[in-house]
């Protein structure tokens, strides 16, 4: 209900919008349940507030947050060169870029990046940063799926540290909450270094079953997933066991208390979850 109205409000500030915004999500969320996994109930809620709002509502803080990434690139380009281990600091600077989410609070502060960079640079890394590395080194093709925009700038600079060839990113296939679309990789450069797919769909994360063909031959054929986000990690840690059969190295803030629990991690950790290698 909080997500309804920060969209509603993003969107236009007719109060009265606000309001209707609001009861027609909550009668949609009443009739559904409660059991819903939250991607999905998700999916579902931004799809009744686009069609009322008619409009992307977060598309002015989408671009927003690309600018200010975009600004800060250089210089975030320069950490992880001159680092004694320019991986590690690519993976930790695009961990950090996970702050970045209007699912978790509507007014985020550019702000944000310093202090999600700074921490990043020092906490420890919950998971196994070695064994993502070698992942990386042996594998052919590489699937990577893109969470936020801003981020996206973040995960620019860790596909930098890899061999861009054998990169394919994957966005989102059409608006929902600040996620990157295609529009927004091209935007920040992305698609002048690897080749940057859609999913085909607006669920917050990766519903394989609603993932389009080109989508689907991509992740079965991949060597190594990598999957950014709490979105990608929960409807993919939670699909069936066949059909998350790929090797799988989940990047994310455990940004919620729940997620932490559930992935055995604390609240704000930053984690590397390797699965199927």
């Amino acid at each position: 209900m909080r997500q309804s109205l920060e969209a509603a409000r993003f969107a236009s500030s007719d109060t009265e919008l606000h309001e209707k915004v609001v009861r027609n999500v909550m009668e949609m969320v009443l009739q559904r349940g409660f059991r819903i996994p939250p991607p999905i109930i998700g999916q579902e809620i931004h799809r009744v507030i686009r069609k009322m709002v008619n409009k992307d509502p977060y598309a002015q803080v989408k671009r927003q947050f690309n600018d200010l990434l975009l600004s800060q690139m250089d210089a975030l380009r320069k950490k992880i060169t001159a680092s004694e281990t320019p991986f590690e600091t690519a993976v930790r600077i695009a961990i950090a870029g996970n702050m970045i989410d209007c699912a978790l609070r509507a007014n985020l502060q550019p702000s944000l990046v310093d202090e999600a960079v700074a921490a990043a640079l020092q906490e420890p890394i919950v998971g196994d940063l070695a064994g993502f590395q070698k992942w990386v080194e042996k594998s052919d093709k590489i699937l990577y799926l893109l969470d936020n925009c801003g981020e996206i700038v973040c995960d620019r600079l860790l596909i930098e540290q890899m061999f861009p060839k054998k990169v394919t990113a994957a966005v989102r296939g059409m608006p929902v909450l600040n996620d990157a679309t295609l529009e927004d990789a091209k935007y920040v450069g992305l698609t002048e270094i690897v080749p940057v797919i859609s999913n085909g769909n607006d669920a917050i994360g990766t519903i394989l079953e609603q993932c389009s063909e080109e989508f689907t031959e991509h992740f079965y054929s991949a060597d190594l997933i990598i999957s950014k986000g709490l979105g990608n990690y929960e409807t993919l840690i939670t699909a069936p066991p066949e059909k998350t059969t790929r090797p799988i190295a989940f990047l994310f803030k455990a940004k919620c208390a729940f997620i932490a629990q559930f992935s055995g991690t604390k609240l704000g950790d930053t984690v590397i979850f390797l699965k199927n290698v």
